[in-house]
């Protein structure tokens, strides 16, 4: 299986990129091809839109990323929740994804691994499937750490997200 993690968060260390590649390792131990794209330390632009209010096309970062997008069979989105939404890193590739609205609506797959100061993740998961579900795509799974701002106190979640990683095939 084609798997494309998408990281979203700026910090260093970060939780959620921490346990993405917890799962990372798994989907490689069950023979999954995974490619990582670090949107949090590389962000993409914002997108733009021409006078007849259509998207235009991004820079060559972003086109490479949209590809591999509609090439993969699974898409991870691993972000930190600030202020009830994904980060800002993140909500940019996802505002990009209009660019290929089409070529996304597919037989995919996608995961979410978040993490949070608190436990309520219900606006995060609300937006993710609204997304998942406008592509058609099937959720695959979630890793939700809550009450985690540090990678010193992560329990049993890298577990979790390992088990999950394996478990894809």
């Amino acid at each position: 299986m084609e798997i494309l993690t998408i990281l979203g968060s700026p910090h260093d260390p970060a939780v959620s990129t921490i346990l993405a590649h917890q799962l990372i390792k798994g989907a490689q131990a069950a023979a999954n091809h995974v490619t990582i794209f670090d949107a949090g330390h590389h962000p993409l632009a914002p997108v733009k839109m021409d006078a007849d209010n259509h998207l235009l096309p991004g820079d060559a970062v972003t086109e490479r990323l949209l590809d591999q997008m509609v090439a993969a069979d699974l898409i991870v989105f691993a972000t930190p929740m600030f202020y009830y939404g994904m980060s800002s890193q993140m909500k940019a590739v996802i505002d990009h994804m209009g660019e290929r609205d089409e070529q996304l609506h597919d037989d995919k797959q996608a995961i979410l691994v978040a993490s949070a100061p608190h436990n309520d993740f219900d606006p995060l998961k609300s937006e993710f499937k609204s997304i998942f579900d406008h592509l058609g795509w099937k959720f695959a799974g979630q890793v939700l750490a809550g009450k985690e701002t540090t990678p010193h106190h992560l329990r049993f979640y890298p577990d979790l997200a390992y088990e999950l990683g394996k478990s894809l095939n």
